[in-house]
């Protein structure tokens, strides 16, 4: 079997009964004095042009990138990070 990793899984919120949640398909784990390692992915199918799948990849990872590379604290990158999701 494949192990994706951390490459999907439930985003949302708990709380007083009720519940609501996404699937995240584009995640970073961010970590102090560490960096950050971010997940996305496509699918390849028959008639799928590999070229364009990783396009796509590129493009989904550019918003975390983009966001990780500005000259703020981390905390606030944190914190944008969450917005996004």
């Amino acid at each position: 079997m494949f192990d994706r990793g951390m490459y999907a899984g439930p985003v949302g919120w708990f709380g007083g009964g009720e519940s609501e949640f996404a699937v995240g398909i584009r995640s970073a784990l961010v970590e102090k004095d560490f960096g950050a390692l971010i997940y996305a992915g496509t699918g390849i199918v028959e008639g799928s042009n590999p070229s364009l799948e990783w396009d796509e990849v590129e493009l989904k990872t550019s918003q975390f990138t983009k966001l990780l590379q500005l000259e703020v604290p981390w905390q606030s990158k944190v914190e944008n990070l969450e917005t996004i999701n």
